[in-house]
């Protein structure tokens, strides 16, 4: 082989490795000293057993600006009362309160569910949720 040719093999894996780097999406680690915090919204809600509510999670870096690509991990204070699966969704099951933890990186952040009986009225003031009543769990 040539040196021309070694030249040109060489050349050409060079610039297929910089342009895979220039592809490459860059978000940091959550434990990353740019990772700021972590909002869940809503912060509460107030549901009839058997609705469901999204809970919806956020990450910032130090400028306010949303990072994406990272795994939340979501908790029921109280899974008699309020279950969560692992996409955020909370489904009322019985009377009472409970806390619904997310968490990623160190950062924890809450939203309290509050459930009434079904056929209780829900209080206008309270109900800031994004609820869908036809979606039921029986």
């Amino acid at each position: 082989m040539s040196l021309t040719t070694v030249s040109r093999i060489l050349a050409a894996l060079s610039a297929i490795t910089l342009l895979g780097a220039c592809n490459d999406s860059f978000s940091p680690l959550p434990n990353d000293p740019s990772f700021r915090g972590l909002t869940v919204v809503p912060r509460s809600a107030m549901l009839q057993a058997g609705q469901v509510v999204a809970l919806k999670a956020s990450l910032t870096d130090e400028h306010g600006d949303r990072l994406e690509g990272f795994i939340v991990s979501w908790r029921s204070s109280n899974d008699a009362v309020a279950t969560v699966a692992s996409s955020g969704e909370v489904v009322a099951r019985s009377v009472g309160d409970a806390v619904i933890t997310a968490s990623v990186g160190g950062k924890t952040q809450i939203s309290t569910i509050h459930v009434l009986a079904r056929g209780q009225k829900l209080d206008p003031k309270g109900a800031k949720a994004n609820i869908d009543p036809a979606r039921r769990f029986d």
